[in-house]
């Protein structure tokens, strides 16, 4: 059986279009914060959740520069952040279950979500449906997540359109 994974703006919503569009951000500026639904119409749940960054390849990219660079960029400024919970970077909390508390804020940077094999598990405290286990989603169940990005302050780089890809992978099994 195949499994869908939908992301949602809403809980239990329609499916979210791609790619998603932060907003508009001056240097020492953060995105409007984006809240995403994770479902999944598996009759058992998915299990080894977890987020990570990699460059944008989700379809044609429109960006000043190139793919890499507009990664490295964001990555370099969660390198230069951490660990702070604001001021440069692109940041995800994981905390649904404490309404996301600023201080649960975590920036992505280098051997922090930069790679599937860095990547940040998802916790318990994600879960707003169903069983509340660390990287699962039950059938039926569904994880809240939030993230937003800041422009770091003393950025003084081009301005234009910044891409990057968020991805969640996932074990399914029928």
């Amino acid at each position: 059986m195949t499994v869908s994974v939908r992301f949602a703006t809403t809980s239990l919503g329609e499916p979210l279009s791609l790619p998603q569009d932060l907003s508009e951000i001056s240097p020492g500026g953060s995105s409007s914060v984006f809240d995403f639904y994770i479902s999944h119409s598996g009759t058992a749940k998915i299990s080894g959740c977890k987020f990570y960054l990699l460059p944008y390849s989700s379809g044609v990219y429109n960006g000043t520069g190139t793919a890499q660079d507009d990664y490295d960029l964001v990555i370099g400024w969660g390198d230069a952040s951490h660990p702070a919970v604001s001021g440069g970077g692109f940041y995800i909390n994981l905390n649904a279950s404490g309404s996301f508390p600023l201080a649960n804020y975590q920036v992505i940077r280098t051997g922090f979500g930069d790679t599937l094999g860095t990547a940040i598990s998802l916790p318990a405290s994600a879960i707003n449906i169903g069983a509340a286990v660390a990287g699962e989603i039950q059938s039926g169940g569904e994880a809240h997540v939030r993230c937003r990005l800041d422009v770091p302050a003393a950025y003084i780089g081009s301005t234009g359109t910044f891409y990057f890809d968020l991805l969640m992978y996932y074990v399914a099994t029928s």
